[in-house]
Formats: C-alpha cells, structure tokens, sequence
C-alpha cells in the first residue's frame, strides 16, 4: 500500500497563514468596499474613484462566482498534483472565496484540498 501524501509543518503553516490573509483581505473588501453603504451610495450616483472601481469589480465577481469556480479549479489540481503551492493557491482562492458570498465552490475547494491528504503520494 502506498503512503498517502503529507505536507510539510512548514508547507501547512504556509497554507494557514495564507488562507488566514486571505480571508482577512476578503473581509477587509467585503465590509470596507462592498457593504459600506455610504461609498454605495456614492459610486451608483456616478462617483468615478479607485473605491468605486475595485467595489464594482468585487462586486461582479461575486456575482459571475469566479473566486469559487477559481477555487475549485485549483482545488482539482491540488488533487490531481498534490503539493505544496496548489495548497497554498487553493487556500488562498478558497478564503477569499469563503468571504466574498461564494460559499459553496470555495467549500468544494477546501473539501478538494483536504482529500489531497487522503490521496496516494506521487512515486
């Protein structure tokens, strides 16, 4: 019987941290950018900024789901190749994903990644 794939200490503390830094520039875009109803106000009454801009692009992320259909994408690399960069790539798609409403790709993601523990470890 094969060994099953294990990451490093240090690839899994790379992986918490990104998915920790993901998810807090995700909240940081969420509660700051797109939930902040005075700035909402002010970009949909024509107001042409940087704010405005990076709101609409989240904005039409969330909505078309590509962090989560990203995070899946990589999610299915990392378990078709396990190692540590599609790892840390799935948990970095995965949190920002989580927190920016594309809660169930990202979920597959992360469910993807953590089979990749599961998985038997390249020869």
């Amino acid at each position: 019987m094969s060994r099953a794939y294990l990451p490093s200490p240090l690839t899994m503390i790379a992986t918490l941290v990104a998915f920790a830094a993901a998810l807090g520039v995700a909240a940081a875009a969420r509660y700051g950018l797109v939930e902040n109803t005075p700035l909402g106000h002010a970009c949909e009454a024509g107001a042409t900024s940087l704010a405005c801009t990076v709101r609409y692009a989240v904005n039409e992320g969330f909505r078309t789901l590509v962090p989560g259909l990203v995070a899946v994408a990589l999610g299915l690399w990392c378990l078709w190749r396990p190692g540590p960069l599609p790892l840390v790539l799935t948990a970095l798609a995965a949190g920002l994903g989580l927190m920016l409403f594309n809660a169930w790709p990202s979920a597959l993601a992360l469910t993807l990644a953590l089979l990749t523990l599961a998985r038997p470890a390249r020869a």
